[in-house]
């Protein structure tokens, strides 16, 4: 990165929070981390004189398009998917809309020099958005699928697609903004480069989360402690080792604040299961829940704690710890994650092994036996906070961070005219390369192309069939074929499937996707005829599927494919596989040889093509 000095002018800044909306956090009410998180920086952001507008799904269609949440900040509601509230795994197939009606909204009311993504989905919509508007894309990953994969294996829900994802976007964002050093390294793991990686933390309103009136040591070693949890009611928070804890600290109660409503809390599974587990290990007596509490609620409960637990079995950065300590309370935590980085383990708190029973029993002990530590650790935790995780230190942070990255952008990606010319330039040589490449496979196309006119010519037929571009493709070649390539002939037999949508919807209803193709084989192919299928990846089911038949009723099977090897290319009886790295290349390759197929099926055709006065269609010219 640039070490010049940086400009301090106003900047508008996107920021995406697909699932997440700031608006459940300004309004006090139980929000999940990232709300909290994106909704502070966007409002320190907007006190800092930038505009800002966040963007997150429409989930309520009584919901405004655009509300003024706080002085320069705007919150937009994106119509991606049904106007519901969904479970975030299942957003994903959403986000190539969410960038698309982000990216119009942007050319109506004004593109942001940058777009910052919070979570992967986000990022999924805020990178395709960027691209097109050329500006810098940033990213916040809250949470990486990689961690969560590992400790959570079968449980874990996240889409398949999720892991995949988060390695290109750390490839393509043009900083990522890491919450601790322990994702720094998750994401060095994932291919990242030092230089574009950046460590901003997480904050916590000290205003808002603040130690009770009264100083030094609340208790004596005699006294109940009271011991909070706050968080979200999943396994993985690791309550349940606390619970189990509470066994070892006869003087101990614990409250656990999080999850749903109160009212419905004893239908919640992980809350039954934690009740269930108090009374097995004899500490039903000492175990309170009191479900969902507003933000306001929360910072009295922890205030009032003498030591506050968060035991995760992992945690991306976690606020709580954050907010405990603002409030002045000792924190015994997991040394997983971000609590290695906002505990200082032995002076605002005490880090344990996840998941150890035993070792978090003892430092709850060592505290309750030692209130003036407690105390001391309190303090030293409010000032850590105060010195190191104020929203405002984040947002400044953040800032810098959004400087530097506009600065890296303006000198690796240049002006719009000149980044298209040295788009179509590279375009171009990689084609000439494959091009090159594909001249060793001349003498197929000369077979292919000899086969085709013997086959067309004795009345036989030609099947072509392609999805997406290869689809179009595959059409535009029976085209040529059916009407002309180059000189005057009869129409030909050349039969492109699923043109027409009646069977297309009729075969996928009926018989499944995969079938679409193979079936239009089976009733249109014949013994000796000649199948074309072209896949850029080689690996389509339904493209699969169709060579199968085709080859089970005797006909030929042509393939042209991306880079081989690969299962189309094996099914095939011949195949041209094209070199290309992107599929535009390959796609644009496998029209220069269909022409190329077309050049020598139209010569071989006319050495036997009748005279035209015997071919329906064809009107004679009489020589003078």
């Amino acid at each position: 990165m640039s070490t010049e000095p940086l400009d301090t002018g106003r900047l508008d800044i996107a920021l995406v929070s697909e699932h997440a909306s700031p608006l459940a956090a300004l309004g006090g009410v139980d929000a999940g981390g990232q709300n909290v998180f994106v909704a502070s920086l966007a409002t320190r952001l907007g006190c800092r004189g930038h505009r800002v507008r966040v963007y997150t799904r429409l989930d309520d269609a009584s919901l405004p398009e655009q509300v003024e949440a706080a002085p320069g900040v705007t919150v937009v509601h994106v119509p991606a998917g049904p106007a519901e509230q969904l479970p975030k795994d299942e957003l994903a197939p959403y986000m190539d809309g969410f960038a698309r009606w982000m990216s119009a909204q942007w050319r109506r009311d004004g593109v942001p020099d940058l777009v910052h993504a919070h979570f992967w989905m986000s990022g999924m919509a805020a990178t395709t958005a960027a691209e097109a508007a050329r500006i810098p894309a940033l990213q916040t990953f809250h949470a990486l699928g990689s961690v969560k994969r590992r400790h959570q294996g079968l449980a874990d829900t996240s889409p398949a697609c999720r892991l995949g994802t988060e390695a290109r976007l750390v490839e393509q964002s043009q900083l990522v903004l890491a919450t601790c050093r322990d994702e720094v390294d998750e994401l060095m793991g994932l291919g990242a480069d030092p230089e574009h990686v950046r460590i901003v933390p997480c904050g916590v309103d000290a205003m808002a989360f603040t130690p009770p009136e009264e100083v030094g040591p609340r208790r004596t070693a005699d006294d109940p402690v009271h011991l909070v949890a706050l968080g979200r009611m999943v396994e993985r928070k690791g309550v349940d080792v606390v619970v189990r804890a509470l066994a070892q600290v006869p003087q101990a109660h614990l409250t656990v604040a999080g999850g749903p409503d109160r009212a419905v809390l004893g239908r919640d599974p992980e809350a039954r299961r934690l009740l269930a587990l108090a009374e097995e290990y004899g500490v039903g007596d000492r175990l309170t829940l009191t479900g969902r509490v507003g933000r306001d609620e929360a910072a009295r409960l922890l205030a009032s704690a003498d030591i506050v637990t968060c035991t995760p079995w992992y945690e991306p950065f976690g606020i709580v710890p954050l907010e405990a300590m603002a409030c002045g309370r000792p924190v015994v935590g997991s040394a997983v994650g971000g609590l290695l980085d906002s505990v200082d383990d032995g002076t605002t708190g005490l880090l344990v092994p996840p998941r150890d029973v035993d070792a978090t029993a003892t430092a709850i002990r060592r505290l309750t036996e030692d209130p003036a530590l407690a105390a001391c650790m309190g303090r030293a935790g409010r000032e850590r906070v105060q010195r190191l995780f104020s929203w405002e230190r984040v947002a400044e942070l953040t800032e810098t961070a959004y400087r530097h990255a506009l600065s890296g952008y303006g000198q690796t990606h240049p002006s719009r005219p000149e980044a298209t010319r040295r788009l179509l330039a590279e375009h171009r040589g990689e084609l000439d390369r494959t091009l090159a490449e594909l001249e060793g496979d001349a003498d197929v196309l000369d077979r292919w192309g000899r086969r085709l006119s013997e086959v067309l010519a004795g009345g036989g037929r030609v099947l072509a069939a392609g999805n997406g571009g290869s689809a179009a493709e595959a059409q535009h070649f029976t085209a040529e074929l059916v009407g002309r390539f180059q000189g005057e002939r009869r129409p030909l037999a050349a039969v492109c499937l699923s043109a027409e949508t009646s069977s297309l919807t009729a075969i996928v209803n009926d018989y499944g996707a995969d079938e679409v193709f193979a079936r239009q084989v089976q009733a249109h192919g014949r013994a000796g005829d000649v199948l074309v299928l072209l896949s850029t990846s080689g690996t389509s089911p339904n493209v699969l599927e169709a060579a199968r038949r085709a080859r089970r009723i005797g006909m030929r099977v042509w393939a042209l494919t991306g880079p081989g090897p690969n299962p189309l290319a094996e099914l095939a009886d011949e195949a041209v596989c094209v070199p290309g790295r992107s599929t535009s290349v390959v796609q644009e390759a496998h029209l220069v040889l269909l022409h190329a197929l077309c050049a020598v099926m139209d010569e071989g055709f006319n050495r036997c093509q009748p005279d035209p006065e015997t071919v329906p269609g064809v009107e004679r010219k009489d020589t003078p």
